[in-house]
């Protein structure tokens, strides 16, 4: 063979060789290209994914909110509705207690007053000695734990006559003035658990009760 013929023997086998290379490069790159594109396809299914399932969320939360925003507006509307009806309670019985005051005043104005007898000490005396001292009883407690429970609306002075028989039996409980119903009961009670010492009649208790 001629020097020639060796020269292109050596061409072509550079060339086959470049060629090849060229070839193995060309796969190689191919082949990263769809390793990456088949990744991307893979996150693009996941995001489709969390996005189709976080959109069911939010579909929900939106229902959720919807329905608590017409169980709130219905709970406000019946709150509204029994504010109206507490409203109205309110001034018919603030109306009925001034009706009630009003009518205690006109009663009171009307009504007689009683005379008012304050006896003196009675001595029961025999021969030159005394026996014994009777005398009306005297307050010996207070009068708020009584009416502590009462709503005082205002001021009130009266008088309380009574008598004592049997020695510890207070009877003929009166009242010098027209008093309200809870008023007159626990005055009446108070009265009722003074200490006696005897017969008396006509005892008479002045009591002031401040609002």
């Amino acid at each position: 063979m001629k020097k020639k013929d060796y020269i292109y023997i050596a061409l072509y086998v550079l060339l086959f060789g470049w060629f090849m290379s060229t070839i193995v490069d060309s796969v190689k790159y191919e082949k990263e290209q769809f390793t990456k594109t088949n990744k991307l396809n893979i996150d693009l299914i996941k995001i489709s994914n969390y996005v189709s399932s976080n959109s069911e969320l939010l579909n929900s939360l939106q229902e959720g909110v919807s329905r608590n925003s017409r169980e709130i507006e219905e709970l406000f509307l019946k709150w509204k509705e029994q504010q109206n009806i507490n409203d109205l309670l309110f001034f018919n019985d603030t109306n009925t207690e001034e009706l009630v005051e009003e009518t205690i005043e006109q009663t009171e104005e009307v009504q007689p007053t009683l005379p008012v007898v304050v006896p003196e000490e009675q001595e029961i005396i025999e021969g030159d000695s005394i026996e014994a001292v009777v005398s009306c009883p005297r307050p010996n407690k207070d009068l708020y734990p009584f009416i502590k429970n009462i709503n005082i609306r205002r001021d009130y002075s009266f008088k309380v006559m009574y008598d004592v028989r049997d020695r510890t039996h207070i009877t003929n409980i009166i009242f010098d003035k027209k008093l309200p119903t809870r008023i007159t009961k626990a005055v009446t009670k108070f009265i009722m658990s003074l200490e006696t010492n005897g017969d008396i009649a006509g005892c008479v208790i002045p009591i002031t009760i401040k609002a």
